[in-house]
């Protein structure tokens, strides 16, 4: 019988259509397999040598004695060369006729994960890795002190299905003058919950979640990873602090060592059972100058099948996968390095 589930803190619905449940197999692509990818592709603007294909960078992790804009670094930092944003210009809405608008002040960066073109998260040594982490961690801390911003939103779009326009691994972080809808939509909702129940709603979560486990898919000391009671997609998952934190820029680096190595095991899970998925994730972390109760988290969205009429006509979700049987086959599967 397919059920409708209930998002506790944003109410949305979601349809799990479990009669139309599919297993990993079914998700996985039917082509023959891609021509493994070089580490070095001559014409790519991220491939290290090739630094003067992008603007000036704003912050890198280097070996000693190398120039900013010049091979040495493991991390790299630039604006983006088509940002959706500008960093000059006027905050003040305008009135054009019944319609506001104002310029599109903001920020527009790719933190480029690695020299080697191939390198991604599935791949990439722990330490490597953790830099890419550290790397949000600082550029959350740069830009929130930028009074202009409210909402700094790190991303990362793998494959072209996810909206990846580049192959070479890289993450885009955008600063936005004004709270974003989607954590707008979070804030009310877990005040309404709160107002209704007394309690957050994620402490709900993770009492229930850690109590039932048929959702949970790894817990370490610090983060849980669990595919979502009311998953909009096929094994989305989320991971999210067993204890309540509002800005990814104040964790202790033994937090942020843990936070990397978690979400590297769940796209090497993911990897495995779906076969290299094209996916999303989205870091949450409080607004910038938000002083209320904020508690951040990682949401990964695995992009398996398309939003139809009846999504895009209703706003409700189809999932054709229950959380709980993404989260078995999860379970089981591997987090280590796969094979080429």
């Amino acid at each position: 019988m397919p059920e409708i589930r209930w998002d506790i803190i944003t109410e949305e619905r979601v349809i799990i259509a479990t009669e139309r449940s599919r297993r990993p197999h079914d998700f996985k692509h039917a082509d023959a397999p891609a021509e493994p990818k070089p580490d070095f592709v001559a014409n790519c603007p991220f491939c290290v040598g090739n630094e003067a294909m992008t603007p000036p960078e704003v912050d890198a992790f280097r070996e000693p004695a190398t120039e900013p804009n010049a091979p040495g670094w493991h991390v790299r930092v630039v604006p983006n060369k088509f940002p959706a944003l500008a960093p000059e210009g006027d905050l003040n809405p305008r009135s054009l006729g019944i319609y506001t608008l104002s310029d599109g002040v903001g920020v527009h960066e790719v933190i480029i994960e690695t020299p080697r073109h191939n390198e991604t998260p599935v791949v990439a040594s722990a330490q490597q890795w953790l830099a890419v982490i550290r790397m949000y961690q600082r550029r959350l801390q740069v830009l929130s002190q930028d009074a202009r911003l409210k909402t700094v939103l790190i991303f990362r779009n793998e494959g072209k299905a996810a909206g990846a326009s580049l192959e070479h691994p890289h993450t885009q972080l955008v600063g936005l003058t004004f709270v974003s809808p989607v954590l707008q939509r979070h804030i009310e909702g877990v005040q309404r919950y709160r107002s209704r129940y007394g309690r957050h709603p994620f402490e709900a979560i993770l009492e229930q979640e850690l109590r039932e486990g048929t959702r949970v898919v790894r817990q370490t000391e610090r983060f849980l990873l669990y595919a979502p009671f009311a998953s909009r997609v096929p094994y989305e998952l989320a991971i999210l602090p067993l204890s309540p934190v509002a800005r990814f820029e104040r964790l202790p680096d033994e937090a942020i060592q843990e936070f990397a190595a978690l979400l590297q095991d769940a796209l090497r899970r993911l990897h495995a059972v779906l076969n290299d998925p094209p996916y999303n994730y989205m870091l949450f972390t409080a607004p910038v100058g938000y002083d209320a109760e904020f508690w951040l988290h990682l949401r990964i969205v695995p992009r398996l099948s398309i939003d139809a009429g009846f999504e895009l006509g209703s706003g409700v979700g189809i999932n054709i996968t229950a959380p709980e049987d993404a989260a078995r086959y999860l379970r089981e599967a591997s987090g280590t390095i796969p094979t080429p």
